[in-house]
């Protein structure tokens, strides 16, 4: 199920996080590996205006920015072949001219898994792109995704999957049972108070439990009870049964209207410390 990944390269790859797990992952599934940068052009000319006299200085400073995200993203590239052919894994580069979002998706199409770190490096540029930035990826249609936060090592051993009710949470834990991403690690499946398709919390999570363990994985469940800050349970939660990544689902729709589940998705992003298999 899992034969070409999609990674979103870095400033320094042979010391990122999400790059190390992307190897571990690609080794496990015998995956190829695409590594991905965009050079926005336009974001990189985009200084501001110059000021009485300063307008050559401007030129030259819009100049030297696009020179130096350009060497960036190959240097970056070479890198991340160094770091894939060390470990004797398939490597292809794909570098794209644009906004990153819109290109990753020209990437991603006819890959299985999307690897990118919690914060997004785009080349020639000093910030770090933060956890909102992520949902654009959600917005513009790329699933599964696994966002890893700097600090990560080595395949999970136990996954934490999120049920609300909705279809998406069901697509994202399917989705991770069927392709299982980090070999057959169990999971322990919760709710957070009253599920939003009407079932009861012991219903669901029953029937999860046997959708998992029709597909041979351990299943373990817990109903959680209500709580106003529902990431926060969750992590906490993560903690006392020793899962260290977490699997969610997301909604397109209410992503794009900026509802309640934007900001589930947003505060897990970014306070988790484990990687996040997001999904809809």
């Amino acid at each position: 199920m899992l034969k070409t990944i999609v990674l979103i390269t870095s400033k320094d790859p042979k010391t990122s996080s999400h790059v190390g797990l992307c190897v571990d992952v690609a080794k496990l599934h015998g995956a190829t590996v695409t590594g991905f940068v965009a050079i926005d052009e336009d974001e990189l000319r985009n200084v501001g205006p110059a000021g009485p006299g300063a307008f050559s200085y401007r030129q030259s400073m819009v100049q030297q920015r696009v020179e130096n995200g350009f060497h960036d993203a190959e240097e970056s590239l070479e890198m991340l072949r160094d770091v894939f052919a060390g470990e004797g894994i398939a490597f292809s580069a794909h570098e794209a001219i644009g906004e990153q979002d819109q290109r990753l998706t020209d990437a991603w199409r006819f890959q299985d898994l999307a690897v990118l770190p919690s914060q997004v490096w785009q080349p020639g540029l000093n910030e770090l792109g933060d956890e909102e930035s992520l949902l654009h990826f959600v917005a513009m249609g790329l699933r599964p995704l696994l966002v890893v936060p700097q600090g990560v090592e080595g395949l999970p051993k136990k996954a934490l999957v999120a049920l609300s009710g909705s279809l998406d949470s069901a697509k994202a834990f399917k989705q991770f049972v069927q392709m299982r991403p980090f070999g057959d690690i169990p999971v322990h499946i919760v709710t957070v108070g009253k599920p939003k398709s009407g079932d009861t919390p012991a219903g669901l999570l029953a029937s999860a439990v046997d959708y998992a363990s029709a597909h041979g994985l351990e299943a373990s469940s817990e109903a959680l009870p209500q709580s106003d800050q529902r990431i926060d349970t969750l992590i906490a939660h993560a903690e006392e049964v020793g899962a260290d990544c977490f699997v969610i689902g997301s909604s397109y729709r209410h992503f794009m209207l900026f509802t309640r589940f934007g900001s589930h998705a947003t505060g897990l992003l970014r306070d988790a410390r484990h990687p996040v298999f997001l999904s809809h």
